[in-house]
């Protein structure tokens, strides 16, 4: 690939190089001319092809008491030349669908926006004035903004409680509880704790607090940071080079109180989803090494579930399983199944699980 301020630039001031150099011939003034049309020509074809607007998530959502209106709101990437970046924009659009079911028209479309700092966005299913943003303000600065009407409601400072967003489609989801008081999504483990500046003391309970040394040494010591920060922890490779496994974040909307669940053994937990009572994920599973996922659907995976603390973790359905997504009646999930092993990214299969008789049937 090239780019405008590479190739196609070297090519354009070539082209202009020549036609200095040649000056005196009206022949090779005509031949620079023509090699000039073409450089601009090549460069405005390339970034007219290149440049166009990819889809890269879309949530959709029937307009209530309005089954024949459809709200989808959807991020686009695209390649912006002039500042030699991509931007990510996020838009709007509603949606009239025909009475034959077949077709729709477009009713009303806004205007998109640019979402550059926005990892992820979502509507709450109780209320859809309401919206949950994870925002990256800086690369050591992370916030959950509430919006409420068009205006922000509450701005929750996340950046001590864990690491960067996951904000793409293989550990990367943002969810609603049923009840609309919390949120879920994935985020990088926090780092274990350094060097203290002075002991730790224990709680009224007699357990040590959360973040001090239990490993060889009992209770906290001054100057001595948590073994655990230098033990070696492979990353998922390809687009997740140098970032730390994924974990699941719970979020009180009311009290902006957030917790890092902890992950089952040799499990890196994504894309969660709420049931009434739980929590639903993907575990990508993983022995001493990781190896790449995001472009191998036919790794060891599971479906879990766990509460909304953490506890209680349960595999609903092993394989090479990914994606689920809950039923309206919350009785059930559908989800995406590859054989295992093969090809990386061969045939799935659509898969639905009975919450209540814990069966598996292929759609």
């Amino acid at each position: 690939m090239f780019t405008r301020n590479s190739t196609v630039s070297g090519t354009l001031k070539a082209s202009m190089s020549s036609s200095t150099f040649a000056s005196g011939s009206s022949n090779s003034s005509g031949n620079s001319k023509a090699s000039v049309d073409f450089a601009r020509f090549a460069r405005e074809t390339f970034e007219k092809t290149y440049g166009a607007p990819t889809y890269v998530a879309a949530e959709a959502r029937r307009s209530q008491g309005q089954d024949k209106v459809i709200s989808i709101e959807y991020t686009t990437s695209q390649r912006d030349f002039a500042r030699d970046s991509k931007r990510k924009v996020a838009g709007h659009m509603v949606l009239g669908i025909d009475d034959d079911s077949t077709t729709a028209t477009v009713l009303a479309k806004g205007v998109p926006a640019d979402a550059g700092s926005v990892s992820m966005s979502l509507r709450s299913p109780v209320d859809s004035s309401v919206v949950a943003v994870l925002r990256t303000a800086s690369k050591t600065e992370r916030f959950v903004e509430i919006w409420h009407d068009g205006a922000l409601a509450k701005s929750i400072d996340v950046s001590s409680v864990h690491g960067e967003f996951y904000g793409d489609s293989t550990f990367g989801k943002l969810a609603w509880s049923v009840n609309g008081k919390s949120i879920v999504y994935a985020a990088e483990k926090p780092e274990y704790d350094k060097a203290r500046p002075e002991p730790a003391t224990p709680d009224n309970s007699g357990e040590e607090i959360a973040g001090d040394i239990t490993d060889d040494i009992i209770g906290g010591v001054a100057g001595i940071a948590d073994p655990r920060r230098y033990e070696v922890e492979s990353d998922w490779g390809e687009t997740f080079d140098g970032k730390r496994p994924p974990a699941l974040v719970v979020l009180d909307v009311s009290s902006g109180a957030a917790r890092v669940l902890a992950a089952p053994d040799g499990v890196s937990p994504g894309q969660a989803q709420c049931l009434e009572e739980c929590i639903v994920f993907t575990g990508y599973k993983y022995a001493v090494r990781k190896h790449g996922i995001v472009y191998c659907q036919n790794r060891p995976t599971g479906i879990y579930t766990c509460d909304f603390d953490g506890g209680n973790v349960k595999c609903l359905h092993s394989g090479s399983v990914r994606s689920p997504r809950v039923t309206p009646s919350g009785k059930g999930l559908v989800f995406l199944s590859t054989t295992p092993g093969g090809p990386h990214a061969s045939t799935s299969e659509l898969i639905y699980y009975d919450l209540a008789d814990e069966s598996a049937t292929i759609l």
